[in-house]
């Protein structure tokens, strides 16, 4: 989608992507001069063919500042049922970050049930002054969530952890994170964490931030255990160079397509003033 697609929106924040038999779900977080919405496209194959849908997302009863509620991810739980995890910060003044969730019967919506689910950890825990990207996932009958976190020593040193939530709305908080930046090289943060699971694996996506580049390349790798992910077998796998006309890259999501897995990127134009939406085989 390029630049200037949707009707009153300059900017198309990849909030949550799912594919299902063959469908695309997007949750993009649109927004312009004066207003953001969240917007849910759909399509099929290629992408070509992209239809917009309101799925209520801004009306989930939630009291959050601006821009609201911002969805980050979709999965669907051994029941049966699809949820929806997001991120928000309360309108109270001097708030964090919380996780919100919603359950569908439809990855489309309409969404109900929404409660905030997740805080920052206490005092002195790893994540005690930021949290973001929540990325819901199952193993057998478990279920776990990636998310990215920040202390309070550091905020601009994130680091990723796993909870573990028995019925997806109480949460268990790590002691510790499953990944830091000294864990990879000269990394000194990890950002945006994305995870999707195929034939081969689980992919592992996220920004790399080593204060060195203007517009962090992602990161993509296979880890044979989401619970323990490692930088041993990371690699770049996508710069700004690799986008045509591209000012940097400012959001994605892993998906799994017919033909394969995908990233589905934000692309930012030279002078940043608006974005376009890019799809993007993953092959080998």
């Amino acid at each position: 989608m390029p630049a200037g697609s949707v009707e009153g929106v300059d900017h198309l924040f990849v909030a949550a992507a799912v594919s299902v038999d063959d469908v695309t779900h997007a949750y993009i977080v649109g927004f312009g001069p004066d207003v953001h919405r969240v917007i849910e496209m759909r399509w099929s194959g290629d992408g070509s063919g992209v239809e917009q849908n309101d799925p209520g997302v801004d009306d989930l009863g939630l009291d959050l500042a601006d821009p609201g509620p911002m969805p980050m991810s979709l999965s669907r739980e051994p029941g049966g049922n699809w949820v929806m995890l997001g991120f928000g910060v309360p309108s109270t003044v001097g708030a964090t970050p919380v996780f919100w969730r919603a359950v569908s019967d439809s990855p489309s919506g309409p969404w109900n049930e929404a409660a905030v689910v997740f805080e920052v950890g206490g005092p002195g825990a790893w994540d005690g002054a930021w949290v973001d990207f929540p990325t819901g996932f199952t193993i057998g009958e478990e279920r776990f969530m990636l998310y990215e976190g920040a202390s309070d020593a550091d905020r601009n040193a994130s680091h990723l952890g796993v909870a573990a939530g028995s019925n997806g709305i109480a949460w268990a908080h790590p002691d510790n994170p499953v990944m830091s930046p000294e864990d990879c090289g000269d990394v000194t943060s990890i950002r945006a964490p994305r995870l999707l699971s195929t034939g081969a694996g689980w992919l592992l996506a996220f920004v790399a931030i080593t204060g060195q580049e203007e517009e962090p390349p992602l990161q993509l790798g296979v880890v044979e255990d989401p619970l323990q992910p490692s930088c041993d077998d990371v690699e770049t796998m996508l710069t700004t160079d690799d986008l045509s006309s591209s000012g940097g890259i400012h959001s994605h999501a892993l998906i799994k397509t017919a033909a394969g897995p995908a990233f589905l990127v934000e692309s930012l134009t030279p002078d940043a003033s608006a974005s376009a939406l890019w799809l993007i085989p993953l092959e080998g």
